[in-house]
């Protein structure tokens, strides 16, 4: 990859990715000859495993009648689902057939900075008819996912991101019989009746409005809560909602066993919406948090998954039937968001309609699990941030950190080997999925309860209406990393800001 890096300019940089900025990658010789290094170097590659990907323009059949022009890896949406093994060492080679730029971010890897994916960043985008290389070691184990970086909002609508499984080098704690991943997604195809809006995320998931106003009592409002009162002008009209790139009722359905143990791997590639997960005659085990290992399962009835966010849930088949495992947010299911899980020899059962009605059930919420301390134990000195999430007032597309816009934002300056703990406070409408690129993080407190075993996550969504988390994390990789919403359009208003690791 060329290392010099052009700067752009705030309108430039927009139009290409809708951020900005530039980033420098800190490299070290370590005392190596350069002799020794070119040689390790050569070694690497020859024992890398290869694979290829292509990103092109398809025409794909979301459902009977919902046929649309999308963005796709190999032409399937969402893309080829990529397994490695942990620390095995990969290099992935994407041609760009696309007739125009693009870039993958592996998200939840933890890549080399220049391996990142960030347009104007940590790479030059890749041009139509280029290819890039990406080489990195696959680690940590867990449910990842690749996605595009580049115009993330519009690539992203149109398919560009699937699923990256990293299996663990030593056997998991709780043994299954099968895995299947299930991609959650939402979709602006122009023939059907927009959705509701998700805008307190798992909060209004969970009936609340989230923050202050959700620990007052605060119910959910008609039509998406008051978050969803007056949208930005960029949030598109969402009306179809599919599993593994399909709508009801062209979701493949999940045949099983009694008996099986499966394990269920959710990743929401929405751009805009928060998923409330069940599974009709069925109790949730949740997991894993993002890839990561709790140390006993939980056990709940549904499941509410922001935007970025990935659970790896087990469900033990021991009620045979037909049943649907679907979304229950407003008007999702009829948007497409179910799919039929039927025993064997059960195929003429009858199944009831998914219920929307979440009352009296036990949903998902961050302080249920207890994460296994995964991460590096940090050996320098301890930097404490304060964010305060804003904007998006009276329908305005403009999304703040500390009431600056990015690229104007100010940076996290740490070190390596530093304890990093960010302080969020949101004091707008929406909830916000905040992502942090090249590390995971332990999610110490939410909404001024602190947790004594953290999750290990790489989103935490933030509640609306002065809702707080607090989040740490040891710096590892030197360079340039994104912190931003995972909302596209929350990007492109400006959300984002940088960790600077030297």
């Amino acid at each position: 990859m060329d290392s010099a890096m052009p700067s752009l300019s705030r309108r430039e940089f927009l139009r290409v990715a809708g951020h900005g900025g530039l980033g420098a990658v800190a490299l070290s010789l370590g005392g190596a000859s350069l002799l020794e290094r070119s040689s390790a170097a050569q070694s690497a590659r020859a024992a890398a495993r290869e694979i290829r990907l292509e990103a092109r323009e398809v025409t794909w059949e979301l459902a009977p009648g919902k046929v649309i022009k999308g963005l796709a890896y190999n032409g399937q949406i969402p893309g080829p689902e990529l397994r490695l093994k942990e620390g095995e060492r990969v290099r992935i080679v994407v041609t760009n057939a696309l007739a125009e730029p693009t870039t993958i971010h592996w998200h939840g890897v933890d890549v080399p900075n220049s391996m990142d994916g960030v347009p104007g960043i940590t790479q030059k985008p890749i041009q139509p008819g280029a290819t890039f290389v990406y080489e990195f070691d696959a680690r940590p184990a867990g449910t990842r996912w690749y996605h595009t970086h580049f115009q993330e909002h519009r690539q992203m609508d149109l398919g560009l991101a699937a699923p990256l499984i990293i299996e663990p080098a030593r056997s998991e704690p709780f043994s299954v019989d099968r895995e299947i991943t299930l991609v959650l997604d939402d979709w602006a195809t122009g023939t059907g009746r927009a959705l509701p809006p998700t805008a307190e995320g798992i909060a209004g998931g969970r009936g609340s409005m989230g923050g202050m106003m959700g620990m007052m009592g605060g119910g959910m409002m008609g039509g998406g809560g008051m978050g969803g009162m007056m949208r930005g002008r960029h949030t598109p009209a969402y009306d179809t909602m599919t599993i593994n790139g399909k709508a009801y009722p062209a979701t493949t359905p999940l045949r099983v066993r009694r008996g099986e143990r499966l394990r269920l791997r959710f990743i929401n590639a929405s751009a805009d919406h928060t998923h409330v997960i069940r599974l009709a005659g069925h109790r949730l085990h949740v997991g894993h948090t993002d890839g990561n290992p709790l140390v006993h399962p939980v056990e709940v009835d549904a499941v509410p998954i922001a935007p970025g966010e990935r659970y790896d849930v087990l469900v033990v088949a021991d009620h045979p039937g037909a049943w649907f495992l679907f979304c229950a947010q407003p008007g999702h299911t009829a948007a497409g968001e179910q799919m039929l899980v039927v025993y064997d020899g059960q195929a003429s059962t009858r199944s009831d309609p998914p219920m929307a009605d979440l009352s009296g059930l036990e949903l998902w919420q961050y302080g249920l699990g207890r994460g296994r301390p995964v991460l590096p134990v940090p050996t320098g000195a301890t930097r404490v941030f304060e964010l305060g999430l804003g904007g998006g007032m009276m329908g305005s597309d403009v999304w703040t950190i500390n009431d600056l816009r990015y690229p104007d934002t100010e940076p996290l300056r740490v070190r390596r080997g530093d304890r990093v703990r960010v302080a969020f406070s949101n004091m707008s409408m929406e909830g916000h999925p905040m992502h942090l690129h090249g590390q995971s993080f332990t999610v110490v407190a939410v909404n001024g309860a602190r947790y004594a075993e953290p999750l290990v996550k790489d989103v935490v969504d933030v509640a609306p209406h002065m809702g707080s988390a607090v989040i740490e994390f040891t710096a590892q990789s030197p360079g340039d990393w994104f912190f931003h919403c995972h909302k596209p359009m929350h990007m492109d208003g400006g959300m984002i800001t940088l960790v600077k690791i030297a």
